[in-house]
């Protein structure tokens, strides 16, 4: 990928009017964002530790200390984690292995996932299980790399491809790959292409289970997601994509990340109202989960190699965000989420329901607005729509 300079063209001033929805978008995602996720993270957590090694007994002390896992029995159902080579996806990966799951690790870097594929399996191998005697053969999930693009719609249907071929029927899909400070244009195809293209390819042979859209409470920083000043014209006649429009700078401010994590949110607003209207699909829901501020490799790349070394050398980076471990229990935590599948929204903050989301995030008219002017013309031709899809709004 070029890396992109400062002679990157820049982008015209917004009037005055959405300065100022910026500024009160920039407030609202202070206030329920960032300054609560630190409350989180700083006091919260710290408690929830003190408690567990009080009260633990010397045992589970001694597990807590060593980081060791107890292996739930297989569960022969197949659960694929996007982006899972890195930051809190890889531990993903590794937490639904440990619950018994068969783990497809989808990601672009083959190398660093047959790594991963290898470690989880010799993690497994040495973990005690409660469910077979030391006599027996022990059972292990598969765990299997499948090399895959976010930003290519091709990629999502060889996916589909390599799960027929899977033993295990497919129950859970976690669309957690994502970029953040690339191009402007590449954030959206991977943030929120990558997901559609993926959920579509692969809802055919989901009958239950869970989606899980990985978002983010930088979705409280955007205004909306379509910049009308970039719709296509439609005077030309020819197929024209808003993506396309979306100029190739970097997205320095981190805006378009904001915007695509609203789509994305969006996005499963759509996915709720059509699954609910289709009998062969009312068992599988559509969780929105932010796993809070943590201390990924993707936060580290974008603030810089010297924001980096202050905030790990005076012990900041360690008190206000959370490790991957830790982001990564409050995705999976998602997946026991046990009420009735219906089509409001589920939005997991910090590994529980009900986090603070914008009122456009769940309108339907938004959500088919991003349909009609974004995502449509995505996957006209490219992939098969669910039968149903789009008839009713």
């Amino acid at each position: 990928m070029v890396k992109l300079t400062s002679t990157s063209p820049k982008l015209p001033s917004p009037p005055p009017t959405q300065k100022n929805k910026m500024k009160s978008n920039n407030i609202r995602w202070v206030v329920h964002g960032i300054l609560t996720e630190l409350f989180y993270n700083v006091f919260v957590r710290t408690i929830n530790r003190t408690r567990t090694r009080i009260f633990a007994a010397k045992e589970e002390r001694l597990v807590l200390d060593n980081n060791i896992r107890n292996r739930q029995p297989v569960k022969h159902e197949l659960a694929i984690v996007t982006g899972a080579t890195g930051g809190i996806g890889s531990q993903i990966a590794t937490d639904l292995a440990h619950k018994g799951y068969d783990v497809v690790i989808a990601a672009r870097n083959i190398k660093m996932g047959e790594e991963l594929v290898e470690k989880i399996q010799d993690e497994l191998k040495q973990v005690n299980t409660s469910s077979s005697s030391k006599d027996e053969e022990e059972e292990l999930p598969t765990i299997t790399f499948v090399e895959y693009h976010a930003d290519d719609p091709q990629s999502a249907i060889s996916m589909s491809s390599s799960v027929k071929d899977m033993k295990s029927p497919l129950t859970v899909l976690i669309n957690n790959a994502g970029i953040m400070g690339k191009s402007k244009r590449l954030s959206m195809q991977v943030n929120l292409l990558g997901p559609m293209w993926l959920t579509f390819a692969l809802l055919p042979q989901m009958t239950k289970g869970t989606v899980i859209n990985v978002g983010s409470s930088a979705h409280l920083r955007a205004t909306s997601v379509i910049d009308e000043d970039l719709i296509p014209s439609e005077s030309s006649g020819e197929k024209q994509s808003y993506i396309d429009t979306l100029p190739g700078v970097a997205d320095d401010d981190l805006s378009t990340y904001a915007a695509s994590k609203l789509a994305l949110m969006q996005f499963s607003t759509l996915l709720r109202q059509w699954l609910s209207k289709n009998d062969n699909n009312k068992s599988i829901q559509v969780i929105d989960a932010h796993p809070g501020l943590v201390w990924t490799p993707l936060l580290r790349n974008h603030i810089g190699d010297k924001a980096v070394r202050t905030l790990t050398k005076t012990g900041i980076a360690n008190l206000i965000y959370k490790s991957s471990s830790e982001g990564a229990a409050a995705i999976v935590s998602a997946l026991s989420h046990s009420a009735p599948v219906t089509n409001d929204q589920v939005y997991f903050v910090n590994g529980k329901p009900g986090g603070y989301s914008t009122s456009k995030s769940v309108s339907l008219e938004a959500s088919n607005q991003l349909w009609d002017i974004v995502l449509k013309s995505e996957v006209d031709g490219v992939i098969e729509l669910p039968t149903g899809w789009g008839i009713e709004k």
